[in-house]
C-alpha cells in the first residue's frame, strides 16, 4: 500500500520567483528564436531579430531582479526564486558573452 504523505504548513511559493523563473524561460525562447532567425537570414537579419535579442536580455535582468526580491520575503519556499536567479544569470551571461564576441 502507498505510504500518504501531508504537509502541514501554510508556507506558498513567491510570486516574484514564479515570474522570475516565467521571465528566464521566456528570455531563453527569445534568445534561441533570435540565433535561429539570425542564421537562416545570414545578413538580412533586421530589426525583429534585433528586437528578440533586446526582450530577452530585458527579461534576463528583470527575472534575475524579480528573484532576488523573492529571497526577502518570510515563511515561502523559494524554490522558483533559485530557479530564476540561475536560469537569468546563465541568461545574462550569455548575452554578454555574444556581445563581447561580436565586437
Amino acid at each position: 500500500m502507498a505510504k500518504r504523505s501531508y504537509k502541514f504548513t501554510d508556507k506558498k511559493h513567491t510570486r516574484q520567483g514564479m515570474l522570475s523563473t516565467f521571465l528566464g524561460v521566456a528570455g531563453l525562447a527569445l534568445l534561441v528564436a533570435g540565433v535561429i532567425t539570425a542564421y537562416r537570414m545570414t545578413e538580412n537579419a533586421g530589426p525583429a531579430t534585433a528586437l528578440m535579442g533586446f526582450l530577452s536580455m530585458a527579461f534576463s535582468l528583470a527575472g534575475f531582479l524579480l528573484g532576488a526580491r523573492g529571497f526577502q520575503e518570510e515563511d515561502v519556499y523559494y524554490f522558483f526564486s533559485r530557479i530564476g536567479i540561475g536560469l537569468n544569470g546563465v541568461l545574462f551571461i550569455l548575452w554578454v558573452l555574444i556581445f563581447v564576441a561580436g565586437m
